[in-house]
């Protein structure tokens, strides 16, 4: 019975060691925050001219949220960046299965896609500006642009790592095309979907604001490149901490709904960072 107990003991220990983790990787987050927050006042008392102090910078976040002007300006960079995230990201997931179909448009398709990753989406923002002028639309497919490839070449990927006797066994039982390509294929592309969804939601966000510094009328990069200009020190701080924050709750977020999304993945459970 003893040796039948023991193997079992280590495994059911091991589950329950990431909830005893929690606490502890929750103390060295805030720790670590402390530490950043420590240096970065010693830079303000250093440089008072160059960097803002964390309290200066956190009290004009305060004012902008009384005078009703943050919610406003964070509106305009979320839906730059939600719009374009789904622009890039539904294409970039649906043509990898479409493309799969085909064995010789893979071939030819998927070398390209993987240099077109490399080019700097960031460089296309002035032509978009000229196509699409200062408002919402340049923005998001600045955005689209960015993201579309990295969920291309991760979903891609996803498909690619099906092996074919999982297919195969799967078709022996039954199984149509269609069957397949959701219950096979988009399973097992999931976490690298999902990986890719977090790897380029920074990026997206990053691209609203590179467009916002360019040309737009509203945002948090207008407001931050605004006080660039007027060497509003104080302001460029408060910008840089609206945008981690917007970061850190859209990361949040979309943890949240990729624990829903992959629930059916037990093993997934232990390892999505949060």
């Amino acid at each position: 019975m003893s040796d039948v107990v023991n193997p079992i003991r280590p495994s059911l220990l091991a589950s329950a060691r990431p909830r005893l983790r929690i606490p502890w990787l929750m103390l060295a987050r805030g720790a670590v925050g402390l530490v950043l927050v420590a240096v970065w006042e010693a830079g303000a008392r250093s440089m008072p001219d160059l960097v803002a102090s964390p309290a200066a910078a956190l009290m004009r976040l305060s004012d902008l949220a009384r005078s009703g002007t943050m919610l406003p300006m964070v509106g305009v960079t979320l839906a730059e960046a939600i719009g374009g995230l789904l622009l890039g990201a539904v294409p970039g997931m649906v043509l990898p299965f479409l493309i799969q179909l085909s064995p010789r448009a893979t071939a030819a398709i998927e070398p390209l896609a993987r240099a077109a990753v490399g080019i700097p989406k960031l460089a296309l923002s002035p032509i978009l500006i000229l196509w699409f002028g200062i408002g919402l639309g340049a923005k998001v497919v600045l955005v689209g642009a960015m993201t579309f490839f990295l969920v291309f070449v991760a979903t891609f990927a996803g498909i690619r790592s099906v092996g074919p006797g999982l297919v195969r066994t799967v078709a022996i039982f039954g199984a149509g095309g269609l069957a397949i390509a959701r219950e096979v294929y988009w399973h097992s592309a999931q976490p690298f979907v999902w990986a890719a969804l977090r790897a380029a939601l920074p990026w997206a966000i990053n691209a609203a604001l590179v467009g916002e510094f360019l040309a737009a009328e509203d945002g948090v990069g207008h407001f931050i490149h605004h006080a660039y200009n007027l060497a509003d020190v104080t302001g460029v701080y408060a910008g840089i901490i609206l945008v981690a924050i917007l970061v850190l709750a859209a990361d949040w977020l979309l943890v949240a709904v990729q624990r829903r999304a992959l629930r059916w993945r037990p093993v997934e459970a232990g390892t999505v960072l949060t």
